[in-house]
């Protein structure tokens, strides 16, 4: 158990509490999270949990370094267990050096292997000891405090943030728990064996996830009007947007439904709002009806695809990224629009800025596409690199009373989709003097006119398209580039696979295998690879999903066959695992 991960214990730490639904796992890990983050730490944390309120395994993991971390490895240090599963769960991650904290005054009796450390720590009795038997995970905090050389002071903080709005006498009771748990296992166990010593640093981080990532950098590109109903896992889209965007004259509208709120978003969008609306894939297919109507229509909009594993109601917390061939090809007809799937949490946010200044330049709908994977965890990262002066706001094509009048037909009528070299048409919002117009989801003239004459018809599919190939010529669809420029061998992938596929590197590397990553954030348009695979010898594609979706739509663009790594267990990537899979996968042959 452990495997090679074991060679990185001096660089990081691996910490887990598991237990049921309900028994306050998410913020108990999240406390723990941010207290390393404010001791100067790097933080990655990764969620398994059960759909359902109460009941079922839930587990909060924390990979934590001096040293950057992206990814998840196949190996716990520290295990917090409140339940016998949690351990049977952790199994295949444990150690010959982990520590297994757990209360034996319990009614289950806990079933460690030899070679683990049992922490035996009477949560429950030293939390009423503090005030309440709800205080037991804080205890357990505490003890893994003790256990690792982490100060319990770094707590201290964390809990002020997440009980402050109880009143001081639930922060004080919380700090004492803490403070229990760490004196217990000081006083009764001898641990120094283990050798864990936490470093903490000086340095300031930010501890975000990646659904707040989008709802910082929708607020940073000037939305202020989000509509949305809850859905796992894109509701935190909208608790972030809450209570933030009113502060900036916006507003948050939790619909009855997911078409009630794409049409809500829809209007906002035609009023001039920078509107977004965020969903998953069940939600998607709800309102791909008005997602026409927008394209059409050409108006602005970003809607936001946190996709989790399906099809139908799936498997709401596991991951997947299946939603691939909806958001370049979903919707009846032939829709224009744009894809932009962050590869990072920072890149969540800096992609959601650029989504709306596509949607606006180019007045096209523009799918966000992230997953469950980024959308829950959490990450640091220093303030800089969400540096508001970097931000560039680009509205497009807005006119006002000054330009209206260039847009005007002989009859002083507001041309709202008039046939242009690139495709863009002017916008007038509502109010514009001169500049009233009507547009319908019928097809339409340069007024919005309804037709069904032939040349007008064509001209306006030939105008919308035209947008996404003035796109492919403006702007730099690039990717992201790791490794080993000038290896044989290409990995591709998209999403949030990157981090795990950028630690890979290093276990290759101490194979003696070289790769070349490249990571895609640009899925329509989308960069040319062929490039990049007619120099490889060897081109690998990754992804969450069964049947290699950008797999085959990297064969139909250069058409040369690649090879394939697919997971849909509902997991994310590992960076061992997928070192382990390239290695692999380099031994075979490409398909016929």
């Amino acid at each position: 158990m452990g495997g090679k991960a074991q060679d990185n214990m001096a660089e990081d730490l691996n910490w887990a509490i598991g237990g049921e639904a309900g028994d306050g796992i998410d913020s108990t890990g999240k406390i723990f999270a941010q207290a390393l983050s404010r001791a100067g730490r790097h933080v990655f944390t990764s969620k398994d949990f059960a759909s359902r309120i109460r009941g079922g395994y839930t587990a909060y993991k924390i990979r934590t370094s001096v040293d950057r971390v992206q990814s998840v490895v196949d190996r716990l240090d520290i295990l917090v267990a409140l339940t016998q599963r949690t351990i049977d769960e952790n199994l295949d991650e444990l150690h010959d050096g982990s520590a297994i904290i757990y209360d034996g005054e319990r009614s289950w009796e806990a079933e460690i292997p030899d070679e683990m450390t049992p922490v035996d720590v009477p949560l429950k009795t030293l939390a009423e000891d503090a005030g309440g038997a709800i205080m037991r995970n804080i205890v357990a905090l505490g003890a893994a405090c003790e256990i690792t050389g982490f100060d319990v002071e770094y707590l201290d903080e964390a809990l002020e943030k997440r009980f402050g709005g109880k009143g001081s006498k639930i922060v004080e009771n919380n700090k004492e728990a803490a403070r229990l748990g760490q004196e217990y296992v000081q006083e009764n166990y001898d641990l120094d064996h283990l050798g864990y010593d936490v470093e903490t640093t000086d340095n300031d981080y930010v501890l975000l996830n990646g659904d707040e990532a989008i709802g910082m950098g929708a607020l940073a590109a000037g939305c202020r009007f989000y509509a949305g109903y809850p859905i796992t896992p894109a509701t935190n889209v909208m608790e972030y947007l809450t209570g933030r965007i009113e502060d900036y004259g916006g507003h948050v509208v939790q619909a009855e439904d997911e078409l009630s709120a794409i049409n809500m978003a829809l209007g906002a969008a035609r009023a001039g709002a920078r509107s977004m609306t965020a969903t998953s894939g069940p939600g998607i297919d709800l309102m791909t009806e008005t997602f026409g109507l927008i394209a059409t229509s050409e108006t602005p909009l970003v809607i936001v695809d946190v996709m989790r594993s399906g099809p139908s109601t799936g498997m709401p917390t596991k991951q997947e990224q299946g939603d691939l061939n909806m958001t370049l090809y979903g919707g009846h007809g032939e829709v224009p629009r744009f894809v932009v799937a962050p590869t990072t949490i920072s890149e969540c946010f800096w992609k959601t800025v650029e989504a709306f200044n596509y949607a606006e330049k180019y007045q096209t709908p523009v799918y966000l596409v992230a997953d469950l994977a980024l959308a829950v965890t959490e990450q640091t990262f220093s303030p800089e690199t969400f540096d508001m002066d970097d931000v560039e706001i680009d509205r497009g094509k807005l006119v006002d009373e000054d330009d209206v009048d260039d847009w005007l037909d002989a009859q002083g009528r507001f041309r709202a989709h008039a046939i242009t070299e690139d495709g863009i048409s002017p916008r007038a919002i509502p109010g514009t003097t001169d500049g009233a117009h009507m547009s319908t989801g019928l097809e339409h003239d340069e007024l919005g006119r309804r037709t069904e004459e032939e040349d007008e018809r064509v001209q306006q599919v030939d105008k919308r398209n035209r947008k996404v190939e003035t796109a492919r010529n403006e702007e730099s669809w690039d990717y992201r580039e790791f490794g080993d420029p000038s290896a044989d061998n290409l990995v591709i992938s998209w999403g949030s696979n990157e981090g795990a596929l950028v630690e890979a590197l290093e276990y290759l590397e101490d194979d003696g295998i070289d790769v070349r990553v490249i990571s895609v954030p640009y899925l329509f348009p989308r960069p040319d690879l062929s490039e990049e695979i007619d120099a490889a010898a060897d081109t690998i594609v990754v992804e969450c999903n069964a049947t290699g979706q950008f797999a085959d739509v990297i064969e139909h663009d250069v058409l040369t066959r690649v090879k394939r790594i697919n997971k849909y267990t509902g997991v994310r990537f590992k960076a061992d695992e997928l070192a382990d899979a390239i290695t692999s996968k380099l031994s075979e042959e490409v398909p016929a």
